[in-house]
């Protein structure tokens, strides 16, 4: 019961958190989702974010992420009233890593690989840069990789929440 539900809650959240990111990308501008996720490369070749580019960043990336990060607790709660209402540091840790991760890896691969890195389609290119600007996979790995820690942090402590409350 426990494995299932956190490969079903897993693979559910992985495809919210990424539809949704997928949404965002080809319903606005690039320099309001990807700016900031761009490499130094891009970066360079467009001026900083304008006032209202930052403000629309900010309406949109703030309510995605309360609804991101409230989904993988309410599962570990889910979890825990499966589980009579008890449930074990560790599994409410599991769960949650699990959740973030699939949706982390999906975002790697799915979003920045394929479609910004290989396929790079028009509506993730920021005026004044190329597609082969964009075909560095590298920089998307270690943008990951640096975050993969803070995302364990947190986990562990919503696992601690979760398992004492």
């Amino acid at each position: 019961m426990v494995l299932q539900h956190i490969i079903t809650h897993g693979l559910i959240y992985a495809i919210i958190f990424n539809g949704s990111l997928f949404i965002i990308m080809i319903s606005t501008s690039p320099r309001v989702w990807g700016y900031n996720d761009y490499s130094e490369l891009i970066k360079k070749k467009v001026p900083p974010k304008t006032k209202k580019e930052k403000m629309l960043s900010i309406i949109i990336g703030i309510p995605w992420l309360i609804i991101m990060f409230l989904l993988p607790i309410i599962s570990t709660y889910l979890l825990k009233i499966k589980l009579g209402g008890e449930i074990s540091f560790l599994i409410a840790f599991l769960n949650l890593f699990v959740l973030i991760a699939l949706s982390t890896i999906g975002d790697l691969v799915i979003l920045d690989w394929i479609i910004v890195s290989k396929i790079t389609p028009k509506f993730v290119i920021i005026p004044g840069t190329e597609a082969k600007d964009y075909k560095d996979l590298s920089h998307h790995y270690i943008s990951h990789a640096k975050v993969v820690p803070i995302l364990i942090i947190i986990c562990l402590i919503i696992a601690a929440i979760v398992w004492y409350f």
